[in-house]
Formats: structure tokens, sequence, C-alpha cells
């Protein structure tokens, strides 16, 4: 993914996040677990209805960009503010 936008979004607060892509292909990386700090919440960015295609299975594939919920506890507030 790439990284947060500079600024949060004004209406909700949350960063946005974007699938990163290079000749069409999403960019992946193994990295060792000891790397991970925490995990975070993303919810997919869509408009009124949210495609009935997208499942919990496969929005992460089918959907390109995403908000971090800031909100979802608050070690994630505290580090993201």
């Amino acid at each position: 993914f790439s990284p947060f936008t500079p600024q949060p979004e004004p209406q909700h607060l949350m960063y946005k996040v974007r699938c990163s892509i290079k000749d069409g292909e999403r960019i992946t990386s193994v990295i060792p677990l000891a790397n991970i700090r925490r995990s975070v919440h993303l919810l997919p960015k869509f408009g009124p209805v949210a495609p009935p295609e997208w499942t919990s299975s496969n929005v992460l594939d089918l959907c390109p960009t995403f908000f971090v919920n800031c909100f979802s506890d608050r070690h994630v507030y505290g580090t993201l503010y």
C-alpha cells in the first residue's frame, strides 16, 4: 500500500491509502513478523452503495483505495495523532 495521505480526510479524519501498483501488478513483499508493530482496520472507499461483488474474501483485491480507521482503538488513535 501507499504511505498515508499527508492529511486526514476532513469529513471523517481518516487517512487514505491506495494499493501500490507497477506495470499493472500489485507491488508486494514478504516481511518478517517481528517487523509488524500492529494491525490496522481498513475501510474500503466506495460511493453511495458498495459494489455487490465485493465480499470480505475479495475486497482487498478489488478495491483500490481504503481509509485507515484511526478510531478502531485507542492505541491506533495515539499512534496516528
